[in-house]
């Protein structure tokens, strides 16, 4: 089940949606670049605050609960013990864990859309769009009044919405965790359902331990399933401040606050190591988020040039190669003198060797572009012109 939706943008309609397209442009380059300077000075910032608990924290034992270490930073760790029942009353469910989540879907079509834009001789634009329908669990209700082919029309209500239940009171030794130390348990187990209460009956069925409202091998648009996990007490490392038989956050000299929690019996090494490997992953996401964004941005400044050219689509073809090349060096270019300049008065050893290839980013710009205007037979401009 499939339709096909052809369009057509005229050379002059694609001039004046990539001139449009600049100001969008400017806008994400401004805003890859903000991200950019907050990522370096929020990467140097994590690397400042993980040092400084690296140093501070003392590891203590979780038997007892000493007055000396009030206010301090403290490591320890142990078996996380409760007693607290968490449930589901509705599927009548009554476990003594940490917590208790439930997941609920629901049986929906779903539109996916193809996109094929093939240039034209005379600079013009055709876009061949295929919709396709196919029906799947999604977690919530799929709104099918938009949908391109009629026919494909989704029925039910959830009635049976996503959610959990948590422990109040869990213990580490002699501590008690707070909440919010008590939401960083988040492994899990699939937690099998048996049996429904009586009044279940006529509502659904269990297969395989997951709860369905029609037929599991035959579910038809509006079935809804629900899937079961839970969370069991287990041994816990946790690093933060000492306040009576409790825990506050660290609050670092920068600013950084830290209230750990990691599952295993962990050193206070260990959990250092952990938020640093955690740091790194973060900043080297946003890095590639921020290079990625102000390629776009780049792009679309000179996307009116390859326009221009498509009047050839081969000619325009070239010119959009070029054009993404200098955009990718550009950004490169401007993220590694970023990250070099957040980098040289903490760590030199790296913030200098990323200077020099970020300046190299550019000289190779120049030189590319000097090599276009010689294979063009545009004489080079005056020295001080350039």
């Amino acid at each position: 089940m499939a339709v096909t939706e052809v369009t057509s943008t005229s050379w002059f309609g694609r001039i004046g949606d990539s001139i449009k397209g600049i100001l969008f442009g400017i806008v994400l380059i401004i805003v890859s670049l903000i991200l950019m300077v907050w990522n370096e000075r929020n990467a140097v910032r994590d690397i400042q605050a993980n040092n400084e608990i690296g140093r501070e924290v003392i590891t203590v034992p979780n038997a007892e609960v000493s007055p000396g270490n009030e206010g301090k930073l403290v490591h320890l760790n142990g078996p996380a013990m409760t007693d607290d029942v968490v449930g589901n009353m509705d599927f009548g469910i009554e476990e003594t864990a940490v917590r208790l989540s439930w997941e609920s879907e629901i049986y929906q079509w779903v539109e996916e859309k193809d996109t094929e834009t093939k240039k034209k001789l005379g600079g013009g634009e055709e876009t061949v769009t295929t919709y396709s329908y196919r029906k799947e669990w999604v977690d919530g209700p799929v709104n099918s009044s938009g949908f391109k082919e009629k026919g494909h029309d989704n029925t039910g209500k959830q009635k049976f919405p996503s959610g959990s239940s948590q422990a109040e009171n869990v213990t580490l030794g002699a501590f008690m965790l707070p909440s919010g130390l008590i939401s960083q348990m988040d492994w899990s187990e699939r937690y099998t359902l048996s049996e429904l209460p009586d009044d279940f009956a006529t509502t659904g069925s269990i297969e395989d331990g997951v709860f369905y409202t029609g037929v599991p091998s035959q579910p038809k648009v509006g079935d809804e399933r629900v899937t079961f996990r839970i969370t069991r007490p287990d041994d816990v490392s946790v690093m933060a401040v000492q306040k009576g038989d409790s825990f506050d956050k660290y609050t670092a000299k920068n600013g950084k606050t830290k209230f750990l929690l990691y599952p295993g019996l962990l050193t206070a090494e260990q959990v250092v190591e952990g938020e640093e490997a955690k740091a790194k992953m973060l900043r080297w996401i946003l890095r590639g988020v921020g290079v990625f964004a102000m390629f776009i941005g780049f792009t679309m400044l000179l996307k009116p040039l390859s326009v221009l050219a498509d009047v050839i689509p081969f000619v325009g073809s070239l010119v959009g190669a070029a054009g993404a090349a200098v955009s990718l060096l550009l950004s490169l270019g401007i993220s590694f003198v970023v990250i070099a300049i957040s980098w040289i008065a903490f760590r030199p050893m790296i913030g200098i060797p990323l200077l020099v290839v970020g300046v190299g980013c550019f000289v190779l710009i120049v030189r590319k572009l000097a090599k276009g205007r010689e294979a063009a037979g545009t004489p080079p401009p005056p020295p001080g012109m350039a």
